[in-house]
């Protein structure tokens, strides 16, 4: 895959950090949202669903102790309420989600994994772990380590950015 390029302004000669940067994050971004980067991890995971419903498993897997209300999940995924509720239902027939009633709201529900969708999701976890190794292979432990602590100051900085006042 190439490495995506920036525009500069004319005259400008040298590529700075922050070019280099904006190029190296839109590949990731360009090549972590390609569909079949998507089918090829599904594949690797032995998992037969498709891109909605690992996002949707995902997301629920990352909602935090209590289980969200399907309105919460729509929000989350930024789709309508109409098109979780379809996704959901296919997940159910698959056993990988379960409702519960919302014990604040009776016309509610509450969606959680399953046994079974815990374990989907963990196949599909281990997959992307083993693609992310694969493209490491070669790095050195010291560079790894300062990847990963680099990485996670720039996203903690990035979440503060987007759910600060200026990210609305």
């Amino acid at each position: 895959m190439s490495q995506a390029t920036t525009a500069r302004p004319r005259g400008a000669s040298a590529t700075t950090s922050t070019d280099r940067i904006l190029g190296g994050l839109s590949t990731i971004a360009q090549a972590v949202h390609q569909p079949r980067l998507h089918e090829r991890l599904l594949r690797a995971a032995g998992i037969r669903l498709d891109r909605a419903g690992a996002s949707l498993l995902a997301k629920l897997d990352g909602h935090g102790a209590e289980p969200p209300r399907v309105t919460a999940l729509a929000e989350r995924l930024s789709v309508d309420t109409p098109t979780v509720t379809r996704k959901l239902q296919q997940l159910e027939r698959l056993g990988l989600v379960a409702r519960s009633d919302d014990p604040g709201d009776k016309r509610a529900h509450r969606i959680r994994l399953t046994p079974r969708g815990r374990s989907t999701l963990a196949r599909l976890v281990t997959a992307r772990r083993a693609w992310l190794d694969q493209l490491l292979e070669g790095w050195s432990e010291e560079d790894r380590t300062t990847f990963a602590r680099l990485l996670e100051r720039f996203a903690s900085r990035l979440s503060e950015e987007l759910d600060g006042p200026h990210g609305d």
